[in-house]
């Protein structure tokens, strides 16, 4: 440095250490410096000792080349590297795929929010080849602490996306030999029982679906009324197919649905789009919807809603959004399901701990009712629902084989009869 000079110096450690004092801007730093220099790797360390004890400053400084020579043997950068670092690095990198395509840009921007907003607030400063798995712990921990914004509780769900984010994190770390291994990273539980409806709301929230639709107020338009029988409908395909919503809800076309009368059983076909594949491709999955759910197709008949080709949940014709919007999917209706569910005061369980409920509370439903009246296999309702029986089995042990006690003897008939 041009506005520096050593004022003092003296080697130590077999003359691999050298600490010396230096004069910046004219002005002599009372504190001790150390220059390390390691035989397994070129390069050097230069830092600070904070100390302006020599006897002090030379301890420090055979601590940090002892830590230095171990990284370097073990093929570790000498630099030792810090988590912000190695995150900012992984945000470029993923930033780089997803231009080429080889993620989505919301996987992208999501991995980039939990990185700057939950992970290097707490690890930032960290050197990533000292990350233990109690530091992931703590982590853990000060996320269920500080909550949300707002005062809310974070739920075990997002700390295990943290926690997935994370790894993806020190994975590329492992890429670029800035560590040799990884920590353990524990998911914490998230399988506490998911907010649902009884088999009694369950009937009064369909009545209610159908006074929503009935009662618009006298000055609303024609859009009102419109967008209202289309989420009458997507509530009711949820509550009889269990299709996810969002991306898989909007997915569904006209062209895909089938009414399918085999023999005694008759039933809905559908088809959604799906992207629940390890390696995050779009696959198509036809799904089977409780034959009741034909009767709110059929409702539409004669309407401008009912269409031989395109998207079911699509902006109808009386939309007061831009044209270029008619005809393309309904992202989502959970704003009016924000208020559709307060105006039919049904917006918490009754019971504690009084759970909000959410569209993908119909989801649930569909399970729930599944396993309590019918006698589908757990197999197959997993497949119809795009999900595992381990999974299954997990979220809805609460359905109780008391509740589930006529459809298991209606399964034991059946064999006996076969038999």
């Amino acid at each position: 440095m041009a506005d520096s000079e050593r004022t003092e110096e003296k080697r130590v450690f077999s003359g691999q250490i050298l600490l010396y004092r230096r004069k910046f801007k004219g002005k002599e730093s009372p504190n001790w410096r150390a220059r390390i220099r390691v035989p397994s790797s070129q390069g050097h360390l230069d830092f600070s000792t904070r100390t302006r004890y020599a006897a002090e400053a030379e301890r420090i400084a055979i601590e940090k080349f002892r830590e230095a020579e171990g990284r370097t043997q073990q093929g570790l950068p000498l630099r030792p590297i810090a988590f912000e670092r190695a995150a900012r690095e992984y945000i470029e990198w993923k930033q780089g795929q997803a231009q080429v395509g080889r993620c989505s840009q919301t996987v992208f921007k999501y991995h980039k929010s939990i990185v700057e907003n939950a992970l290097t607030p707490f690890f930032g400063a960290m050197f990533l080849h000292k990350l233990r798995a109690v530091d992931v712990e703590r982590f853990q921990e000060e996320r269920r602490k500080k909550g949300i914004k707002g005062g809310g509780q974070v739920r075990p769900a997002t700390i295990n996306r943290d926690n997935a984010v994370l790894r993806a994190v020190l994975k590329f770390a492992l890429r670029q030999e800035y560590i040799r291994s990884m920590p353990t990273i524990e998911n914490v539980s998230a399988f506490a029982r998911r907010p649902s409806f009884t088999t009694e709301e369950a009937e009064q929230l369909k009545v209610k679906l159908d006074e929503w639709v009935s009662s618009p107020h006298q000055f609303d338009g024609p859009h009102v009324q419109d967008y209202r029988r289309l989420f009458r409908l997507y509530c009711l395909v949820i509550y009889f197919a269990g299709i996810r919503p969002g991306k898989e809800m909007a997915s569904l076309r006209w062209e895909d649905l089938e009414h399918i009368k085999d023999g005694s059983a008759s039933y809905v076909l559908l088809k959604v789009k799906t992207a629940k594949q390890k390696d995050g491709q779009l696959t198509f999955r036809p799904v089977i919807g409780l034959d009741e759910l034909w009767k709110a197709f059929e409702e539409l008949e004669g309407s401008h809603l009912k269409k031989e080709f395109g998207y079911i949940f699509a902006h109808p014709r009386t939309t007061q959004l831009d044209p270029s919007f008619i005809g393309l999917p309904i992202a989502s209706f959970k704003t009016q399901w924000n208020h559709f569910i307060r105006w039919a005061d049904m917006e918490h369980e009754p019971s504690p701990p009084h759970r909000r409920r959410t569209l993908y509370s119909l989801r649930h439903l569909y399970f729930e009712q599944r396993l309590i009246h019918s006698d589908v296999r757990l197999h197959e309702l997993a497949v119809n629902g795009g999900s595992s029986p381990e999974v299954i089995a997990r979220w809805y042990h609460h359905a109780t084989a008391k509740e589930y006690a006529p459809s298991l003897s209606k399964v034991i008939a059946r064999v006996n009869k076969e038999e």
